[in-house]
């Protein structure tokens, strides 16, 4: 979102960015959701500071775009030229910019690029040929026989263990805890230099709205503190994952460095451009949470 921003606003009055809210579940009478989307983009702010519009019950942005250019997930990115013709599709962070750049100027090889997507969509279609039995077992919410087609996958292609390892993590904690702890150590090596996979993974962990049963702190403790060291001063996710190492402090019951902790991670916001103000705000919240514990509140 921060992305799609920054290039809305460099290519203002050149291009329009709109983002499409799509897949939410509802009954088919069910309105609830217009309200919840346009909480979501307040609550972005500045961070989400371009079109938004929303998809009504019919789907149709779902069905006759997401659908029908084979986009299985999201976020995805259509490029519209001058002449109303979908010049590209693809992931916003897959060279949105460049493209967006080149279509304004006139140079966007369009054919080439057709070519290029061509040959992208059948490796796709071998690659979602792997993933969607177990993708549909998830859905389902049959995670002991979704964690078994994930195993079989990962064998088969060790890739895939990259992109679908959080989700083996997730199903095997509803199945089984001291399994799903002992992967999640497991993942912590296969993502050592990936912070922010490493902060997914241990913040997943110790999330109070979305809580896992049996996941142990001190698992998600070791997870954030390798996060955290392969984490370079200055990157913009830097509060965001000392807010999780000190959540994980908080919850190993390390309250000390948990507030020491979380101090750090709002300086670090509060150096940070442009730092998300909801996310600045859950930081200082945290904090007090933290230190009403120490003084023996509850």
């Amino acid at each position: 979102m921060p992305h799609l921003t920054e290039m809305a606003k460099k290519y203002a009055g050149k291009a329009t960015f709109t983002g499409v809210n799509v897949w939410e579940t509802q009954k088919p009478t069910d309105d609830s959701y217009f309200e919840k989307v346009e909480e979501f983009v307040k609550k972005k702010g500045d961070l989400m500071d371009y079109n938004v519009a929303l998809d009504g019950h019919e789907g149709t942005m779902a069905h006759t775009w997401m659908e029908a250019a084979g986009q299985h997930g999201i976020p995805a990115a259509f490029v519209i030229d001058q002449q109303g013709n979908i010049a590209w599709i693809g992931h916003p962070m897959g060279g949105l910019d460049k493209v967006v750049g080149e279509v304004i100027a006139g140079t966007f090889d369009a054919k080439a690029e057709a070519e290029k997507q061509a040959k992208a969509r059948e490796a796709q279609a071998k690659a979602m040929a792997k993933v969607t039995p177990f993708l549909n077992l998830y859905r389902q919410k049959k995670y002991a026989e979704a964690v078994t087609a994930m195993d079989t996958a990962f064998a088969d292609d060790h890739s895939l263990e990259m992109n679908y390892g959080l989700m083996k993590f997730t199903s095997l904690a509803q199945v089984d805890a001291d399994r799903a702890n002992a992967y999640a150590g497991k993942l912590a090596v296969l993502y050592k230099d990936q912070p922010s996979m490493l902060n997914n993974l241990a913040w997943t962990m110790v999330d109070d709205k979305n809580p896992l049963k049996g996941a142990d702190p001190n698992v998600a403790l070791e997870i954030a503190l390798r996060c955290i060291a392969v984490t370079k001063p200055g990157d913009p996710m830097e509060a965001y994952n000392l807010d999780t190492l000190a959540f994980c402090y908080f919850k190993a019951g390390q309250v000390d460095k948990a507030i020491a902790t979380q101090e750090k991670a709002l300086k670090v916001a509060d150096a940070t451009k442009d730092f998300d103000a909801t996310t600045r705000k859950e930081i200082a919240g945290r904090l007090d949470l933290m230190k009403q514990k120490k003084g023996g509140g509850t």
